[in-house]
């Protein structure tokens, strides 16, 4: 269960840091979520790309990884794609290519968390 606050359930938080570009409470709240699905780490990795470039590679190569961990029916040039997507972000069609496959991830047996 989430603790709730006048801001509203930890989820509801984390897509607003995302929105808003904030890495010090994107940090915080995922934390304290302990899952983030794919589909918002994709929005955390966004957020990265523009406000700590540094830092990019390295998530970018964790995002990968579980894009190919958590969606059972990846093909290998479908993982091709989106390693040249998450070259290309922040370009739209390659934010479009990786949102619909984040979409056909499953969470890990054993997380718990919301998709």
């Amino acid at each position: 269960m989430f603790a709730m606050t006048a801001d509203g359930s930890a989820h509801t938080r984390l897509r607003r840091a995302i929105q808003a570009g904030n890495l010090a409470i994107i940090h915080t709240t995922a934390a304290e979520l302990g899952h983030i699905s794919l589909r918002d780490a994709l929005g955390i990795l966004l957020v990265i790309e523009r406000e700590a470039e540094e830092r990019f590679d390295a998530a970018a190569v964790r995002w990968a990884g579980r894009l190919a961990l958590e969606t059972p029916d990846l093909e290998l040039a479908e993982l091709a794609g989106a390693l040249e997507s998450l070259e290309a972000l922040p370009d739209e069609h390659a934010q479009r290519v990786l949102v619909g496959l984040a979409d056909r991830a499953r969470p890990l047996a054993g997380r718990g968390g919301r998709r």
